[in-house]
């Protein structure tokens, strides 16, 4: 298994020599044999390893079992451990217990990963975890994206090293190793589609149907992986020259002959790109909703609007359509912090890789960490930033009294009021700029100025995209 392993890593790039690897340690069988996996390879490459334990408190004494097993696994093994407890019990109307739980969990390994200082987290998601999900997606009718599966890296942070070993694998090498785990009974409760699905689903069909089926789920994942990587990125670019360099204002605008001449797939795409950026957290836009879109852009009337899940309205205009969000829709949007009005302080934590929606002024800023070193440094909408100079955490917020900033190529600061003189911004303007800090000072004020104590040189190992979408 360690050799599939090794492969599996070369394959996805999922390490550099030297990388500190965070590792999602439940005490389950998948997670125990990740850590172990990842010891032995430690010294090949260079790796520094530590652990993180989220205890969900769902049930009772077993998870707290569950917390005490890890901690005396990493004391033996040596290795740093950070364990958190589920403090939010409030589940939103609409979300299952798993998403809810899930999206904790990240949440909590990229806070981890970030006070760690560790470059990548790795989980134990393996084929059958693919496979099962593929099918699950099936069962849903969802598309591309969904049948993609599991995706071995996410956002050149998340990793899953045992993504290409079956269940039986990795079982048979904890057993090689004298390693013990621990079982979750919720594993078994069938009111769970997950379970249900392997439990019952693909035991049938392995029996009557493909004994090789999870091989084969995993290699449609694959393909379909690559083939949704290319739609994606070909409807961003198309997204991206309609937006331009400027700063987005809502209504965001689509030339209604540019959007037809395009293929039906892309079309598709790049109406789902808009409306997921625009629309609310809980909004459920799904295929009916953009072929609504499709039909109000392909119609004989020259004008007519649409009234979307998450507040987003789309309105055609003769030659235009122009997507915007509700003024008074009475929804949470994605950005539940957000103020009302420009006007209105606010402050935002940034998560990476993650996205901060900032209602009141129509946009979003994607932050992510990059491979390679970019040639500029910034544009109107986008920053390159040297990570490992930034004192987190980093937020996204209002403009402050008295704020300052280091512009690129000086080496004292200025305060932004004077910055916004000089650039000729006027000041009831001023007010729908966001700005970028961290524990110091001002980062980067979109469209305006960049400082000099983030900007990416030789020396630079880890760089922080920050991009307006």
């Amino acid at each position: 298994m360690l050799t599939k392993v090794r492969k599996t890593i070369k394959k996805y790039d999922m390490l550099r020599r030297g990388d500190h690897v965070l590792v999602g340690l439940s005490g389950g069988a998948d997670s125990v044999a990740l850590l172990a996996v990842l010891n032995r390879l430690r010294p090949l490459y260079g790796l520094a390893l530590s652990a993180a334990h989220f205890n969900h408190k769902m049930r009772g004494t077993e998870s707290d079992a569950d917390e005490v097993f890890v901690r005396a696994l990493c004391k033996s093994l040596g290795i740093a451990l950070v364990c958190r407890s589920l403090e939010e019990r409030t589940r939103p109307r609409g979300v299952s217990v798993e998403d809810f739980l899930r999206r904790h969990r990240y949440a909590f390994f990229e806070r981890t990963r970030q006070e760690t200082g560790a470059s990548r987290v790795a989980l134990g998601h393996h084929q059958d975890d693919q496979a099962e999900t593929v099918l699950m997606n099936i069962i849903r009718g969802a598309g591309l994206a969904g049948l993609s599966g599991i995706p071995p890296v996410r956002s050149d942070t998340f990793i899953r090293p045992l993504i290409d070993c079956s269940r039986r694998e990795i079982l048979d090498f904890l057993e090689s190793e004298g390693l013990s785990f621990v079982d979750d009974s919720t594993n078994t409760d069938e009111r769970f589609l997950r379970n249900r699905i392997r439990i019952g689903l693909m035991p049938e069909l392995e029996s009557r149907f493909n004994p090789a089926i999870g091989e084969t789920l995993c290699r449609l994942a694959d393909v379909i992986r690559e083939e949704n990587d290319y739609i994606s990125r070909n409807a961003q670019d198309h997204v991206a020259r309609w937006r331009g360099d400027d700063v987005p204002k809502h209504p965001f605008q689509v030339p209604v002959p540019d959007l037809r001449g395009l293929h039906l797939a892309l079309q598709r795409r790049v109406i789902l790109e808009i409306a997921r950026g625009v629309s609310a957290v809980e909004s459920a836009i799904g295929f009916e909703h953009v072929q609504a879109v499709l039909d109000l852009a392909a119609g004989a009337k020259p004008s007519g609007c649409l009234d979307l899940p998450g507040g987003l309205l789309v309105a055609r205009n003769y030659g235009l359509l122009e997507f915007r969000r509700a003024e008074k829709s009475g929804v949470r949007h994605r950005s539940e912090r957000a103020p009302k009005d420009p006007g209105e302080a606010f402050t935002l934590e940034v998560c990476i890789p993650g996205t901060v929606r900032i209602a009141s002024l129509g946009m979003s800023i994607r932050f992510r960490e990059l491979k390679r070193v970019p040639a500029v440094t910034a544009t109107a909408g986008r920053a390159y930033l040297d990570r490992d100079r930034i004192a987190f955490p980093l937020v996204v917020r209002s403009i402050k009294p008295g704020d300052r900033i280091q512009p690129l190529g000086m080496k004292g600061t200025r305060k932004l009021k004077s910055v916004f003189i000089d650039d000729k911004i006027p000041r009831a303007l001023r007010g729908t700029f966001p700005v970028l800090a961290d524990t110091r000072s001002v980062l980067w004020v979109p469209g305006v100025r960049l400082s000099e104590r983030v900007r990416i040189g030789e020396a630079t190992k880890r760089v922080l995209s920050a991009e307006i979408i």
